[in-house]
């Protein structure tokens, strides 16, 4: 059977759909991909997903496999211990659907998060030192039979219903099934008030108190120990990181809208994993694949943005000519041509753009695009797993940049660093690198933000950009306006 694909005419947004599913108490499993910029191709649909009929999660070695929507009820997940890539691999070839129909979108997939710490996978000689203080799985992916996707160049909705079951069989009579539950939701008419997209007024946060793990002086004496690994010749660059916490008095959900509404980027996700949930506003790409084509789109130097103009186009200036800068994107650009370079066609990989400017509500970088055509042996969860993790948030030369972050930082990054999206089942497949991105969990939001580091950068202005990061993610706790210009508290 062919999977049912069809266009249906709704008043819903990505966001009021969600609100309209957690109402009727879908909220476990719940996917919600947004793009909050519409010029280029990587950022024309939103993804909304719910009811995935297995989930994998992974803690070290310990896979579990769930069936939440079995029928009848699967009580207990089956756990086995291994490499998770491996089972991810094994489960992602039970369920492709290579031979449908060309579509630009997944027809169904595997969606969510692959937390930083599966580079020990990727690269089992990797010290694990961190402490995973939150307890939170190294991974967590749904495999959905069906997507709602909201195409906003042309302003339509469409559903796709594929009838997967977890056994990898099809059944007709299920995907007619879920295509009638979408058809319901998306057609039941709402009050104007009910579909209009998230209000200040439901977020009343007063003044947050936010603590980091690592205070000034900790964060400054740590890279200064990164300076001494690179005077010594261990590596040119290196990302470190520290951990930001803030008590929450509104829900995962609500924190969501908050940050993509202060702080909207092309990338932005929510996903409920039951005990903690994920609310995400990502600037960058990690990996976008079409069928053998591969991109992936590093950032690297940051500057805020300012409300003044002037004094904006100034920073944009300081940012585009700072040769610190650009030699940091240079060089992590060079490291993700290797890294493609692994998994694509000999002489296919190429940088067709080099230190882009990219401005955003926030903040602006510097962006390179680098692209390829995948070896005809090479799936996408195969490439997902070479390129593994990102090396704009890791550093140069990889491996011993691993070790340095993992000796700097003391607790676990978690998802943070890992990336967010989804492989598609027919091989159309795209995922975020997972910063400016919130856990939250236990009433708290926890929020990592990071630096490059090179030979001669300046301690306090590293710590000054994390800071510049944060911007977003302190406005959305307190939703006020943007803080552009404005100096954050340390």
């Amino acid at each position: 059977m062919r999977p049912l694909l069809q266009v249906i005419p709704t008043p819903y947004t990505p966001e009021s759909l969600v609100e309209r599913l957690r109402a009727a108490d879908c909220g476990l499993g719940i996917v919600l991909l947004r793009s909050n910029s519409f010029q280029s191709a990587s950022a024309r649909y939103s993804f909304v997903a719910a009811f995935p009929f297995l989930t994998f999660i992974s803690s070290g070695s310990r896979c579990e496999i769930s069936f939440p929507n079995s029928r009848p009820p699967t009580p207990n997940p089956q756990t086995q211990f291994g490499n998770p890539w491996r089972v991810l691999d094994t489960l992602m070839a039970r369920y492709e659907l290579l031979e449908e129909i060309d579509s630009p979108f997944p027809l169904g997939g595997a969606f969510g998060y692959w937390g930083y710490d599966l580079k020990n996978f990727t690269e089992p000689k990797l010290p694990r030192r961190a402490v995973n203080d939150l307890e939170l799985p190294d991974c967590h992916v749904g495999f959905y039979d069906s997507v709602v996707v909201f195409d906003h160049q042309l302003g339509q909705v469409t559903v796709i219903s594929t009838g997967l079951d977890a056994d990898g069989s099809r059944c007709e009579k299920r995907a007619g099934e879920r295509l009638e539950f979408w058809q319901e939701i998306l057609t039941q008419r709402r009050s104007d008030a009910e579909i209009s997209n998230f209000s200040s007024a439901r977020l009343c946060a007063s003044a947050v108190e936010i603590k980091s793990n690592l205070s000034r002086a900790e964060f400054i004496a740590t890279v200064e120990r990164a300076q001494r690994y690179i005077r010594n010749g261990d590596i040119y660059q290196v990302n470190l990181s520290h951990r930001l916490t803030a008590k929450m008095d509104c829900s995962g959900w609500e924190l969501f809208q908050s940050l993509a509404t202060v702080s909207p980027a092309p990338f932005s996700a929510f996903l409920d994993a039951g005990d903690f949930q994920l609310a995400s506003s990502s600037p960058e790409q990690f990996l976008r694949l079409s069928g053998s084509h591969i991109i992936t789109r590093p950032i690297k130097g940051t500057r805020p943005r300012a409300a003044d103009t002037d004094r904006d186009a100034q920073l944009a200036y300081e940012l585009q000519t700072s040769a610190k800068e650009l030699a940091e994107l240079v060089m992590i650009t060079d490291l993700l041509r290797n890294d493609l370079g692994r998994v694509c066609e000999y002489g296919s990989v190429t940088v067709p753009e080099l230190a882009k400017l990219e401005k955003f509500a926030q903040v602006q970088h510097l962006v390179s695009t680098v692209e390829g055509r995948l070896r005809k042996d090479v799936t996408h969860f195969a490439a997902l797993a070479a390129s593994f993790p990102g090396g704009s948030i890791t550093g140069a030369p990889k491996f011993r940049a691993m070790e340095i972050i993992d000796e700097l930082e003391p607790v676990s990054r978690g998802p943070y660093c890992g990336c967010i999206g989804y492989l598609g089942l027919n091989r159309e497949s795209q995922l975020s690198i997972a910063i400016r991105t919130a856990v939250c969990k236990d009433g708290r939001a926890y929020f990592n933000v990071g630096a490059g580091i090179v030979a001669d950068s300046n301690p306090e202005s590293e710590f000054e950009e994390t800071l510049a990061k944060a911007r977003g993610f302190m406005a959305a706790l307190e939703f006020r306006q943007p803080l552009v210009g404005k100096k954050l508290p340390v």
